[in-house]
C-alpha cells in the first residue's frame, strides 16, 4: 500500500513539474510581441458621414501619467505597441514602446504650472494655451499640442510563478500578455490589484470560430477573459484637484490564443500599461471596425491586435497560425462582439467628453 502511495506521489510531482516547465517554456519562448490598431480611411469617411468630428476618430485614446501630471492623448493615425521580453531570474523583464502617429496631447493645469515634456520637441506641429471655461477652475489653462509622432517607453517585470506585473516592489496584477495554460485564469480569480482592483467575471473559449484582421487569421481555440465592472476617478493632483476622468462601469476584455496563452487582441489596457503610467486606454483598429460596423461581419478582431512576434531562437513571425484541435468542449459566448463594441464605444465617449472640455462643449 505504501508503495502505491509513493508511486502516486511521484507521478503527481512529475505532472506538476512538467506542467510548470511547459508553462514557463511557453512564456519564455517569446522575446517580443507587437500589437497595432491602425487607421483606415473608409472607416474615417463612414464616421464623418454619421456626424462624427475628425478629432473624435482615433486609433487610441490614452490617459498618461508623466511626472505626476495627467495627459489626455489621442492618436489619429496608427498606434503600435511593442513588448521586448527577456529572462531575468525568477522574472521576465518587459520593455514596452508605444508609438503614436498624428497625435493630440492635452493637459489641464493651474496657471503658472508648466506641463512637463515627454515628447520630441521636433515633432511639435502646433501648440496653444486656452483659458478654462469651467467657472470653478478659472485660474487653470488647457495646454494643447499637435504632434506628428509621440513615443512612450517604460519597463517592468513579470513574475514567472504567477504572472504578476511588478514594478518598484508594487504588484499591479496579472499580466495582460499571457494566460498560463498550466494555471489558467478562471472565473472568480483576482486579476488586478493596483491602482484598480478587478476580478474575472466571465471566461469563454471558442473552439470553432476563427477571428480575422486584414491578412491575418487567429485560429481557435481562442479564450476570452472579461473582468467584472469597476469604477475609477482620475484627478489632476494640483490644488483642490480637477476630475479629468470619471468612469462608473469600466470592464477589461482580453482574448488569448488558448494553445499557448499569448494575448491576440484587446480593446483596452491593463496592469502592463498601468505600470508604465498609462492609466487608461481605448484602442480601435479602424479596419476591423469598418468590417463590423459597416459590413456587419463579426469575425474580426476588434481593438489592439497582435501583428507580429519574435521567438527565442530569433525567428520573427507575422501572425498566421495553423488551426489546432482541442479535446475540451466549451460554449462560446456568442454576443462577445457586442460586448467588446459596447466597451470600446463607451470608453471612447467618456474620453471624448474629457478631451472636449477644453473647448467648452
Amino acid at each position: 500500500m505504501a508503495g502505491h502511495r509513493l508511486t502516486y506521489l511521484l507521478l503527481l510531482v512529475t505532472v506538476l513539474i512538467v506542467s510548470s516547465l511547459a508553462s514557463a517554456s511557453e512564456l519564455g519562448s517569446y522575446t517580443s510581441l507587437t500589437y497595432t490598431s491602425e487607421r483606415y480611411d473608409p472607416y474615417v469617411h463612414y464616421r464623418l458621414s454619421q456626424g462624427d468630428k475628425p478629432e473624435w476618430i482615433t486609433t487610441s485614446l490614452i490617459i498618461y501619467n508623466y511626472s505626476g501630471v495627467l495627459y489626455v492623448i489621442k492618436a489619429h493615425n496608427d498606434t503600435v505597441m511593442r513588448f521586448e521580453l527577456a529572462q531575468k531570474g525568477d522574472y521576465i523583464s518587459s520593455h514596452v514602446t508605444v508609438l503614436l502617429n498624428n497625435v493630440t496631447v492635452m493637459t489641464f493645469l493651474p496657471r503658472g504650472t508648466a506641463p512637463p515634456v515627454f515628447w520630441n520637441e521636433s515633432e511639435v506641429l502646433s501648440e496653444k494655451v486656452e483659458k478654462s471655461h469651467n467657472p470653478d477652475f478659472k485660474d487653470w489653462n488647457w495646454y494643447v499640442f499637435k504632434l506628428g509622432e509621440v513615443t512612450i517607453r517604460g519597463a517592468y517585470l513579470i513574475r514567472k510563478s504567477d504572472l504578476q506585473v511588478v514594478k518598484d516592489g508594487k504588484v499591479y496584477g496579472h499580466t495582460m500578455l499571457f494566460d498560463d495554460p498550466g494555471n489558467p485564469l478562471e472565473k472568480g480569480d483576482s486579476f488586478s490589484e493596483y491602482p484598480f482592483a478587478t476580478s474575472i467575471d466571465r471566461v469563454t473559449i471558442d473552439n470553432d470560430k476563427p477571428r480575422r484582421w486584414k491578412n491575418v487569421t487567429y485560429y481557435p481555440p481562442l479564450k476570452t477573459v472579461v473582468t467584472g465592472q469597476y469604477s475609477f476617478n482620475l484627478t489632476q493632483p494640483f490644488g483642490r484637484g480637477y476630475p479629468l476622468m470619471d468612469v462608473q462601469m469600466a470592464t477589461l476584455i482580453y482574448t488569448f490564443d488558448a494553445s499557448d496563452g499569448k494575448l491576440v487582441f484587446t480593446p483596452n489596457g491593463g496592469p502592463d500599461l498601468w505600470a508604465v503610467g498609462i492609466l487608461d486606454a481605448s484602442f480601435a483598429d479602424e479596419y476591423a471596425l469598418y468590417q463590423v460596423e459597416v459590413k456587419h461581419d463579426d469575425s474580426y478582431a476588434v481593438g489592439l491586435v497582435l501583428k507580429a512576434f519574435r521567438l527565442k531562437e530569433g525567428k520573427h513571425e507575422t501572425v498566421a497560425f495553423e488551426k489546432r484541435g482541442t479535446e475540451t468542449s466549451y460554449v462560446f459566448y456568442a454576443s462577445l462582439v457586442v460586448l467588446v463594441l459596447t466597451v470600446v464605444l463607451t470608453r471612447r465617449n467618456v474620453l471624448r467628453r474629457t478631451a472636449d472640455r477644453h473647448s467648452g462643449r
